[in-house]
């Protein structure tokens, strides 16, 4: 079986550059940044989102605009953010290789926010969250109830 190779930080940018051209996309020493504007969908709203990316890490995405997103009445956390005041989003579970560095951030990470959006977009109508998932300080808490 043939091994499939990370890919590189060029690899990314060209990725993200023909996928995601609207965006500012740079390299800055080891770390690829892209800030480019997002919507959950043709009626959502916009959100200026980064991504960071360093190779052999995991890339970290935050919603930088607006500075503060809307909580649903009665909520005092956002839904699925590894943190809440750098809003920086959870969109999927590291354990299960869902993404890894063989995989392009232009046809994972970016659409995963689009779509991690789209579930915070009905949050706030709802109050519910119903994009699912599993966030690991959600199996601590079931850790500790045992």
């Amino acid at each position: 079986m043939i091994k499939k190779p990370s890919l590189n930080i060029m690899q990314q940018y060209a990725a993200l550059k023909r996928d995601y051209n609207y965006g500012d996309i740079k390299i800055i020493g080891d770390r690829l940044i892209w800030e480019g504007k997002l919507k959950s969908s043709p009626i959502g709203d916009e959100y200026l989102i980064k991504i960071s990316y360093k190779k052999n890490d995991v890339p970290k995405i935050f919603v930088l605009q607006p500075e503060n997103l809307k909580l649903p009445e009665g909520k005092n956390r956002l839904m699925h953010v590894y943190d809440h005041e750098k809003q920086r989003l959870c969109l999927y579970y590291p354990d299960a290789k869902e993404w890894t560095n063989k995989k392009t951030i232009a046809s994972t990470i970016l659409p995963w926010a689009i779509e991690w959006l789209y579930y915070y977009e009905i949050w706030l109508i709802t109050g519910n969250w119903t994009g699912g998932g599993i966030h690991p300080s959600d199996e601590k808490d079931k850790s500790e109830i045992k």
